[in-house]
């Protein structure tokens, strides 16, 4: 487990380094907030529970601190709940001895390339022990926007629908947009549009990556995926492949539930992202405030 100040390369996920590469990303200095609202009956993914806030203390509550006053509230919701990113050891796979998908072997995680360790052996009662979310260094990179409902003409892709190789490459040709290797790659589907209005198709209709679409983006050189949707991947099915193939094959993180309609409003498709995961001991994932900077 990582120390106080101690950060090491996480997945495909390097140390951070500010280059003047990275620097020239920033052009006008726009800064871009990226995180959804947090509130009372946002979707979580069904296992999860719900977020709550509960007053603790009201002003005027304490009369020990007069003449100062203070409130205070507590918290509580699921790692995976709003704007977050995930752990790679948030998804395992089942497998057999010879390290294919077989539904009844045991769950590995991610542990390297072509490597995974067994998830029963990096669990106890205080959480996971292995590639958890307090090993992620922070993310500053050169990251890109691609707005695939654009492309196909939609404010919002269909139900379900499965976002294509095809669809990756004619998006970044109508866009001008390259990916290169160490790039975060947000994909916009609408979707933040079902999660404002509260339709259900948010939790149970998501358009997302297809197998072969992150495959593309994989083979392009992506280091993180995000998208604007609940699980980056179209669901259903809900078998997690694209999940299994990036976190857990290939140690390549998510990041869910993010808000990007201002940018795809102002067709700002390269920026540099700067996304800090909280230290949490334990933990599969972590609530965040990416920011882009264009």
């Amino acid at each position: 487990m990582a120390q106080p100040g101690e950060m090491n390369p996480y997945g495909v996920l390097p140390v951070p380094h500010v280059t003047l590469d990275m620097l020239g990303l920033v052009r006008s200095g726009t800064v871009y907030s990226l995180s959804v609202i947090f509130e009372e009956g946002m979707p979580v993914p069904g296992p999860m529970v719900p977020y709550t806030l509960t007053p603790r203390l009201r002003h005027g509550d304490l009369d020990d601190i007069h003449p100062a006053s203070a409130a205070a509230e507590a918290i509580t919701m699921a790692a995976h709940t709003g704007t977050h990113i995930d752990a790679l050891c948030h998804i395992g796979e089942h497998q057999n001895a010879n390290g294919q998908p077989d539904a009844s072997g045991d769950v590995h995680l991610y542990a390297g390339p072509g490597q995974t360790v067994p998830a029963s052996k990096h669990v106890n009662f205080q959480g996971q022990l292995h590639h958890t979310i307090v090993d992620m260094p922070p993310i500053i990179t050169r990251a890109v926007l691609l707005d695939v409902a654009r492309y196909k003409g939609v404010d919002v892709l269909p139900d379900s629908y499965a976002i294509s190789a095809a669809d990756i490459e004619a998006t970044q040709a109508a866009q001008q947009t390259q990916i290169t290797p160490g790039t975060a790659v947000l994909l916009r589907t609408g979707f933040y549009q079902h999660l404002r209005d509260h339709n259900p198709a948010y939790a149970n209709a998501i358009a997302g990556l297809s197998l072969e679409a992150a495959r593309c983006l994989f083979d392009q050189g992506m280091i993180l995926a995000g998208a604007d949707n609940m699980t980056v991947e179209a669901m259903p099915p809900s078998n997690h492949a694209v999940h299994r193939f990036l976190l857990v094959h290939n140690g390549v993180t998510h990041l869910e539930n993010l808000y990007l309609e201002e940018l795809a409003a102002q067709q700002v498709y390269e920026f540099l992202l700067i996304v800090t995961p909280l230290r949490l001991k334990g933990s599969t994932g972590s609530w965040v405030h990416p920011i882009a900077i264009a």
